[in-house]
């Protein structure tokens, strides 16, 4: 804010406002500032990057008023630094920006693509000629060297936001770049390698092939056809659908209109698949599988999600193709919780493998852009799916194998801008229900559905209504339904934006026979050792520098690479566990040597890098306590609680009954804190190797300590998973897992609360129904500290009551309720899954 003399800001008003020499709209473009002189208070405000822009701005504008006075002509450039050459530009121009700033100008570096001058124009001109001048040169001197990396190696390179990479570019004087993030952004030329990465490949006795890899579905190679996630009316709004779509090119949009024209304008059904060209695509077809949108799970969306997939590998198979990519049918767009989708996804791709068992198709890849997908697909493939499909005569909600959509008696659509848009088969049966209903009671019922709004792969809520006058114009004109008939309107809440539904008549066709499907037991796959890896780019000016860099990373390498060994108890049955430890081993991208086995104790040396090998030791220590696990059938505190019945694996949910006593229990303690909550209704979580695993932790716990009989070692308590879907806890080995932990008001662990206020006020998880769920969780809190916040921790402080060791827990005080912390996985169980509104 600057005050100039009275009579040189009339003089600054009048060349600017009055005689508009330069007007100030032009000297706001010139200066790239938006200046704003107040009348009232004789002051002008300065907008500026600098001080020293600022004052060169306040001499120009009282240089305004003398005519004779030479003006300063300012300019501001911009100088475009490609990214990847950008570490060797600024190191070879520094001593020209030293120069620049010693003439008054401004130099913005903030800007990872290039840097913008500021100043007057005849020096701003010198300094970007000579500038671009040293870039040409470094242009011409550039030297790329690509390098290969396992993916555990590439995850030391990126461990704590890049950090090793830093420090060897530093030290080379080179640029280091993970290929797969950063090929977007670079403009140089270099050749053009597949940057898939492979996270895993397992295998039947029948060489059929399941591989999971990271990557860009329209650019992997050497496959015969790939699966699209489409909806229903075949729009390609967003997402993998639009991807693929754009890269094909017209000839499959044009095709997908003609699919739809021959199902008699109807959209394909969910669960169903059809297929097209590829267009510009280099595969032999598109197959679109039309997947379920996520409503709450009691839809049939796991079966007719099951179905899209086995559909699509059948279609393959008629064509005789032998390789078939898909990548996470229903998971973003339409909200399929992740871990549940990959779980069906690849029990769907082995059950088509176990019925076909000379199949054309010998390799499958799961694949995504997304590190999440990718990793749940990781994890699931490796998993033994044999004993999760339910048999046919099982009456069990789980079944993924049976669905029943009822025919479609009515075509509806919306007005867009342009052209009538049509609702996927879901949508339709839903506006029909609704629309037969008030055209018996006159009632408008509260209707809401889900779509995609076809432009940003987003899904949007809308709220039907029917035309007040719909039963006159059917009492006047009583085959009015037997044409086009415009019926209300579909109203957007956020927006208040109405768009006219438009029904239209179906003429009934005969239902065809359902065939019995009578799926065959499913296949033994192995791990196989993944040998493809992740590719880096170092770039430099000299290949001494690169040289350099690649040395530096191998020695990296190396230092992080130990060799330990390691013992767990398994008592029998040694050369069956070898299998699965070798297994975890491949997992884990390590190596594992047995050695002599002894006195029930089977020892190993494991090779690899440091936080590979202490993964690996935790999951076999964990296989080791599940081995344990079951030779101790008569340990009552190991065994599973009476009230899951006799399930001896997977993970269930099973709902409780509104007055059973536990509901009504859990009911009340909700109401002490939220007294307007309404319980929709309580799950019991049954994970059977998730509760092994607690209650092993949880004997132990009362072992170590058994000097504090009197102590409560297990409490019950309250957690929202916020963004997280709860399925990721409860589907989980680990359920409330460290690794995914942010810090909090007690530093980085998992947060509990013993009020359920507290957890379901900010932390619960919404549903696209407008529901929310939190968990009431079994929490091992043991030796207790009791403190004010502290962000620094990350282990609970050494306890003062039992020598050697560490408090359990911590715990404090906010917001109207005491919260518990722990810092370690395997101490807390996800009891019950709670459903309410508030």
């Amino acid at each position: 804010i600057w005050k100039p003399p009275a009579d040189e800001y009339r003089s600054i008003f009048y060349a600017l406002i009055v005689k508009k020499s330069p007007s100030i709209d032009e000297f706001r473009q010139q200066w790239e500032t938006d200046i704003r002189l107040d009348r009232d208070t004789g002051t002008i405000t300065i907008p500026a990057p600098s001080k020293m822009i600022a004052d060169d701005i306040k001499g120009v504008l009282l240089s305004l008023g003398e005519e004779k006075k030479s003006r300063m002509n300012r300019i501001s450039e911009f100088i475009p630094i490609q990214r990847n050459i950008r570490r060797f530009v600024n190191k070879a121009i520094g001593f020209l920006l030293d120069e620049a700033k010693t003439q008054r100008i401004f130099v913005e570096c903030k800007n990872p693509n290039g840097l913008t001058l500021h100043g007057p124009s005849d020096i701003i001109t010198e300094i970007k000629n000579k500038i671009n001048t040293i870039i040409k040169e470094i242009e011409q001197k550039i030297t790329i060297h690509r390098l290969q990396l396992s993916s555990a190696e590439s995850g030391l390179i990126r461990a704590d936001t890049y950090k090793l990479a830093k420090i060897i570019e530093r030290q080379t004087n080179t640029i280091i770049r993970d290929v797969a993030p950063d090929q977007t952004n670079s403009t140089l030329n270099t050749n053009d390698y597949d940057t898939n990465s492979t996270l895993a490949v397992v295998i039947n006795s029948r060489d059929q092939t399941i591989i999971v890899e990271k990557g860009d579905i329209t650019k992997i190679k050497n496959v015969d056809a790939i699966v699209n996630a489409a909806n229903g009316p075949l729009y390609h709004a967003g997402g993998v659908d639009k991807t693929i779509a754009d890269a094909a090119g017209p000839a499959l949009d044009q095709e997908c209109k003609q699919l739809i024209a021959k199902n008699r304008g109807l959209p394909i059904p969910t669960g169903k698949v059809v297929k097209t060209t590829a267009g510009n695509l280099p595969f032999k077809c598109v197959i679109h599988a039309i997947g379920p949108q996520y409503i709450d799970g009691g839809q049939q969306e796991r079966p007719l999600l099951f179905s899209s997939i086995l559909s699509s590998l059948r279609l393959a198979e008629c064509e005789s193709y032998t390789s078939v990519a898909l990548p996470a049918i229903s998971s973003k767009t339409y909200g399929f919780p992740l871990a549940d989708c990959t779980n069906i996804v690849i029990r769907a791709v082995k059950q088509f493998f176990a019925d076909y068992p000379q199949s054309y198709v010998k390799k499958v890849i799961l694949l995504d852009m997304d590190d999440a997908a990718c990793n749940s697909f990781a994890h699931e493939v490796v998993i033994d799916h044999r004993n999760a499909i339910v048999d046919d005569d099982d009456d069990d909600d789980d079944d993924i194998m049976n669905y029943e959509l009822p025919l479609l008696t009515a075509k509806w659509c919306w007005q867009d801008d342009s052209d009538e848009k049509l609702y996927n088969d879901n949508d339709i049966r839903q506006i029909e229900e609704a629309f037969q209903q008030y055209l018996k009671t006159s009632i408008e019922i509260e209707s809401k559905i889900t779509c995609d709004n076809l432009r940003s792969a987003t899904m949007v809520r809308y709220r039907i209504h029917f035309n007040s006058n719909l039963k006159q114009i059917l009492k006047d004109n009583p085959k009015a339904l037997n044409k086009r008939l415009v019926c209300g309107y579909q109203l957007r809440k956020s927006t208040g934006k109405q768009r006219a539904i438009i029904r239209y008549p179906v003429i009934q066709r005969e239902k065809a026979t359902p065939v019995m499907y009578h799926p065959k037991q499913l296949d033994l796959y192995d791990l196989k050792s993944i040998t493809t890896g992740v590719y880096w780019n170092i770039t430099s000016i000299t290949d001494a520098a690169v040289q350099q860099a690649k040395v530096a990373i191998q020695k990296a390498i190396d230092s992080a690479t130990v060799s330990e060994p390691f013992s767990i108890t398994l008592n029998k049955d040694f050369d069956v566990h070898k299998k699965e430890l070798i297994n975890i081993a491949t997992q884990q991208h390590i190596q594992i040597d047995f050695q002599q086995e002894c006195s029930g104790q089977l020892s190993m040396i494991l090779k690899g890098l440091k936080p590979n090998v202490q993964e690996a030791k935790l999951k076999i220590t964990l296989h080791a306590h599940d081995t344990l696990q079951k030779q101790v059938d008569n340990d009552n505190e190991l065994r599973i609680p009476e009230e899951w019945g006799d399930q001896n694996e997977g993970c269930n949910l099973v709902e409780i009954n509104k007055n059973d006593p536990t509901f009504i229990r859990i009911k009340n303690r909700m109401k002490e804190t939220i007294s307007n909550v309404k319980i929709n209704k309580i799950e019991r979580v049954q994970n059977v190797c998730m509760w092994n695993h607690y209650a092993f932790r949880r004997r132990q716990l009362k072992k170590e300590l058994q000097n504090l009989p009197n102590l409560q070692i297990e409490m019950e308590l309250f957690h929202g998973t916020n963004s997280t879907e709860p399925s990721e806890i409860y589907n989980g080995d680990c359920g409330f897992d460290m690794r995914f932990c942010t810090s909090g008001m007690w530093g980085i662990g998992t947060y509990f609360a013993k009020n359920a206020s507290y957890s379901c006020s900010r932390y619960a998880y919404q549903l696209p129904n407008g529901k929310q769920q939190v968990f009431l969780a079994q929490v091992l809190t043991g030796d207790v500290y009791h403190c004010n916040s502290d962000k620094s921790l990350r282990l609970p402080p050494k306890s003062k009551t039992v020598s050697g060791l560490r408090y359990n827990s911590v715990s404090g005080d906010t917001q109207g309720s005491r919260v518990y912390i722990v810092y370690e996985n395997r101490v807390a169980y996800p009891t019950y899954l709670i459903t309410f509104t508030s």
